[in-house]
């Protein structure tokens, strides 16, 4: 609605919520990695096992300036390019991933 009725958001404000959009990202992709694992869902690709334990240990410093590595952007992207990828999403209904992810 600010958006729509005043003119957006302040630069501050976007700040503010930078955070939680990455804590929300981080949160996304651990997700991920959990349902590949619960279901048993190999990569096709080698290089996808590396990218999954780093996202697995992965932590998003609290502070609030604080931003994502350049290798989680790397390591998410790589997952969400491999082709197993489809058959996670078959498992949906059954693991949760936040509305906003896909």
């Amino acid at each position: 609605m600010k958006i729509i009725h005043q003119n957006g958001y302040t630069v501050d404000e976007l700040s503010l919520y930078r955070h939680t959009v990455y804590k929300n990202l981080v949160d996304c992709a651990k997700a991920l990695v959990s349902a590949m694992q619960q279901f048993e869902i190999v990569p096709e690709q080698s290089v996808t096992d590396q990218h999954l334990t780093y996202l697995t240990d992965y932590t998003l410093d609290p502070d609030p300036s604080a931003q994502v590595s350049p290798r989680f952007a790397e390591a998410v992207t790589a997952i969400w390019k491999d082709p197993v990828m489809a058959q996670v999403f078959d498992h949906s209904t059954e693991f949760y991933l936040m509305d906003s992810a896909p």
